[in-house]
Parts: C-alpha cells; structure tokens; sequence
C-alpha cells in the first residue's frame, strides 16, 4: 500500500493537444502547440485525494511539467515535511473520450513505474488517477478510460474517488474567482453568523473586476455590498491575496486571502481601511485563520466557504 501511495503523490500528470491545420503556416509545417500541461499545478485543500489526506496527510502538492516530458512533484504534508518525486511521461489519447492514459517512468528517489488516467477540462482544471504497475502491487489494477475516474481497483472491486486527485493551475490564463459563490449553513463564518445573524451569502465576482455580494441574515433581511477587486498571485501556492475595494452601501477597503479548488472557494477577509483597531489581515504565508485580534490569531472564526453555482 505504501508503494501505492507514493505512486500517486508522484504521477501527476495531465495532457491535452490542440488540433492544427495547414494553412496556419501558409502551408508550411507547422510548430506544434505546447502541452498545456506544461508549467506548474497545485493541489491543496478539498483537492487532494482522500486516500492521501488519511495515509499520508497531504496537505499540497505541487506538480511541474515541462516541455521535454520530465517532471518535478513536491508533495507537503501536516507537519511541513516535503518529499520531491522526478522522471519522464508519456500519454495516449482514446478514441471517443477526453480521457488520456498516461504512463510515468519515475527515477528519484526511487525507481517505479505508473499508469492510469487523467483529464484536462474546459475550464483548464486537471484531474488524474494513477497506481503503481511495476514493481506490480498484488491485488490492484490501474484506473481506465472505458472505465472512468474512480476505476481504480483493489481484488476487482473499484476504489471510487479514493485516489482520484485535482490540480488548479498556479499561473491561470484567467482568474478562478470569476463566478457566483453561495456560502450557507455552517459553510458562512462563525463570526458573521454570531455577530450578524448571517445565513446565507451570494457573492459575485465579476472578469471586469466588480463584485456584488448580498448577505442575508436569519430574519431574511438582504444587504447588498458592491465594488471593485484586486487579486495578486504567491508562488508556489494556490492561496492568493485579494484587496476589496467597497463603493456601496459605504466606502471601505477589505483584504485578506482566498483559494478556489476545483470543488469550492475558502475566503478569508477583514476591514483594512478605515481599519478596526486591534486586527490585522490574514496572510497567505500563515495560511487560513491567520486574522489576527492583538496579534492572536482568530483560527475559524472569519474563515468563509463557497460552492459555486
């Protein structure tokens, strides 16, 4: 099983190619199109497969890609302890699916091979399954195409979503915030739901940089909040800063942090300016939780989940 495990922190892969006629190059052989799984994908939080959280207790797992088939996967765990697992790739496209196979010759630290699945969607997320095949784990087989994600199989009995992983890109060619948000029942913070009565929130963050939010509390009265957003990348982590910049019903300046998975969106943010005395803003380098009261950290407390619609 250990083996198993390590194969999955390890084959992380993704392709998809882009059909390219004649005439783009007048004629002329064209340059083929760089995979777009070239570059760098995160998986954190909801991300990471189940099978990993429990065994390993994976926290993030960052995979990069490059243009010559070998790959670089740094995998953390709970306690900041990371291992990087490094080879070669191959993929095979099927017939009728977007689904690709893909094969993993790992070198370092150890030598093993992997195969299973992977897929890139329409909105550039990327998901994988893979197992280790040689030296061969008695009992397992890898996941397929025909079969789907959650193939994996152990004595013939498929795994589910054990060790199927998602990654977001670390380098988006759009922004991930973009979308409606609903947060309700104990996804909205302690604090608004303590403090505020809030029940349920509807956010809205607009490609043009607007954002809508209406909050509404247990006696189903709505408040509507609107402004502008700023967004700002940190390397090597899917948690990325964002500055609100409020115009309706008051002019006030919020910042703090947030991480869009391919299953949900976690938004961590305080009042900057004017600021309350007291608090500072969560930082990604501290992670969620981070806000802070007298510089004692408020854990959970501003901590917001959203599903998007």
């Amino acid at each position: 099983m250990k083996k198993l495990i390590l194969s999955l922190l390890i084959s992380s892969s993704f392709l998809f190619f882009f059909s390219c006629s004649k005439d783009d190059d007048n004629g002329t052989n064209p340059t083929p199109p760089e995979d777009p799984i070239v570059g760098t994908w995160i998986s954190e939080g909801a991300d990471v497969a189940p099978g990993l959280v429990s065994t390993l207790k994976t926290v993030r797992i960052v995979a990069t890609f490059n243009s010559n088939k070998t790959y670089n996967v740094v995998a953390t765990d709970s306690a900041g302890a990371q291992v990087t697992y490094s080879g070669t790739y191959s993929v095979t496209e099927n017939a009728g699916t977007t689904i690709r196979s893909i094969t993993l010759n790992q070198t370092q630290p150890t030598s093993v091979t992997s195969q299973g699945i992977y897929q890139v969607g329409s909105n550039g997320f990327l998901k994988y399954e893979v197992i280790q095949t040689t030296p061969a784990i008695p009992g397992f087989t890898p996941p397929t195409a025909a079969e789907g994600f959650g193939s994996t199989k152990y004595n013939n009995t498929s795994l589910g979503q054990t060790w199927v992983q998602n990654f977001v890109p670390a380098n988006p060619k759009s922004e991930l915030l973009v979308g409606t948000w609903v947060s309700e029942g104990a996804n909205v913070a302690p604090g608004l739901r303590s403090t505020l009565k809030t029940k349920k929130i509807v956010a809205t963050f607009n490609a043009n940089n607007t954002y809508t939010v209406v909050a509404t509390d247990s006696n189903n009265v709505n408040v509507t909040y609107s402004g502008t957003f700023t967004t700002q990348a940190n390397s090597n982590m899917s948690i990325r800063n964002i500055t609100l910049n409020q115009t309706t019903p008051t002019s006030v300046t919020s910042q703090g942090i947030y991480r869009v998975t391919t299953k949900d969106l976690t938004y961590e943010v305080i009042q900057t300016s004017p600021a309350i005395s007291g608090f500072t803003a969560p930082v990604a380098t501290e992670g969620f939780g981070s806000t802070k009261y007298n510089n004692v950290k408020l854990g959970p407390t501003w901590i917001q989940k959203f599903v998007k619609q």
